[in-house]
């Protein structure tokens, strides 16, 4: 029977090498969420139609398009318009999930599922095991701001809008710190799995 764990960590904390370090040295199939809703902002005209509906014309960049940069700046400065977002976006996404959950479990006896909000969209309920990623928050906000050059304010906020990682590392079976090199991640995920996959 396909066993599907989760990953999932606040943004910025190191998932995305906890990822490549599952893909390459273990060839796990990953569901990359993140990806999926990108994909999904993107290409599905009815989700988009929906978006622009809520937000209005103002997160359109000059082609017609959502500017994620003016749509990110909506969201997360303002909890009450993010969780409309997800709203909207999460049917679209939790179909594609599933759907890509199961055309996997014909092949896999193992399948990752890398959600970054996990907990706060309830896809828990679609793992049987879920490790966390974390990092301490000074690391966390350099990665932040390098990664995306946003404010220190911007940072803050893209961090305040996720649950706060001690509390989905109480909800995790399994813990992840990135905090150090990039070997010492990889080993650590290497020993997870060999302990417990």
């Amino acid at each position: 029977m396909t066993r599907v764990i989760g990953i999932t960590g606040g943004i910025a904390t190191g998932k995305s090498n906890v990822s490549r370090v599952i893909k390459e040295s273990l060839h796990l199939p990953i569901i990359d969420a993140d990806q999926i809703t990108h994909d999904i902002q993107f290409n599905n005209v009815k989700c988009q139609r929906k978006i622009i509906s809520y937000f209005g014309l103002k997160i359109l960049d000059d082609t017609k398009n959502i500017d994620r940069q003016k749509l990110g700046k909506i969201v997360f400065s303002d909890r009450f318009q993010l969780n409309q977002l997800v709203r909207i976006m999460d049917p679209f996404i939790r179909q594609q999930v599933i759907s890509e959950i199961k055309q996997l479990s014909s092949r896999h006896e193992l399948i990752i599922l890398d959600a970054p909000t996990l907990f706060e969209n309830g896809y828990q309920y679609l793992t049987d095991q879920i490790i966390v990623v974390k990092c301490n928050y000074i690391y966390q906000m350099k990665r932040l701001i390098k990664r995306n050059h946003l404010s220190i304010a911007d940072a803050s906020a893209r961090i305040n809008s996720q649950w706060p990682l001690d509390i989905k590392e109480q909800l995790s079976d399994f813990m992840i710190d990135t905090s150090g090199t990039f070997k010492q991640t990889k080993n650590q995920v290497i020993q997870l799995f060999s302990n417990y996959f």
